[in-house]
């Protein structure tokens, strides 16, 4: 009877995980199927040799070690396989951006037709849009905007 959880100490791989890899195997071209099994018997020897394993336990131990050499080469590739990240723009030009596309026309129409000061359209911001935005930067983005208009 298999011991799956020897296999999980030595793996420390799930059996979800586990699954994963095999498929990953599965995909591999012959070269490197033969370079997983010359990678596992090295590995399984070194894990004998420092009485990792014991020699009874050869089966789950022979398993376990093909499963860490699918892990290291699955992280080996991993950077070739996986999409690049997208950048994102810094917290302040996101703000900015967003307060200039879809809040300047409410900023320009509550500090000039309801007369609202900065702390209270800081406010409302956090209210109303969910943004919090201090007073001051309203200030500047609103005084940027005016100059542009001019």
């Amino acid at each position: 009877m298999t011991d799956h959880r020897s296999i999980e100490i030595l793996t420390g791989l799930t059996a979800e995980q586990r699954v994963a890899l095999g498929e990953l195997y599965a995909r591999l071209d012959e070269e490197l199927r033969v370079e997983v099994h010359r990678r596992q018997r090295e590995l399984f020897k070194e894990w004998l040799a420092l009485g990792r394993v014991a020699p009874s336990r050869g089966g789950e131990a022979g398993y376990a070690a093909f499963l860490a050499v699918l892990k290291q080469i699955w992280i080996e590739q991993a950077p070739q396989v996986t999409q690049p990240v997208r950048e994102h723009k810094p917290y302040k030009k996101r703000l900015r951006a967003a307060l200039e596309k879809n809040y300047l026309d409410e900023l320009v129409r509550l500090r000039e037709e309801e007369k609202l000061s900065w702390r209270q359209l800081s406010d409302h911001f956090k209210k109303e849009f969910k943004k919090t935005v201090s007073h001051t930067y309203l200030k500047r983005i609103y005084e940027e905007h005016q100059a542009d208009r001019e």
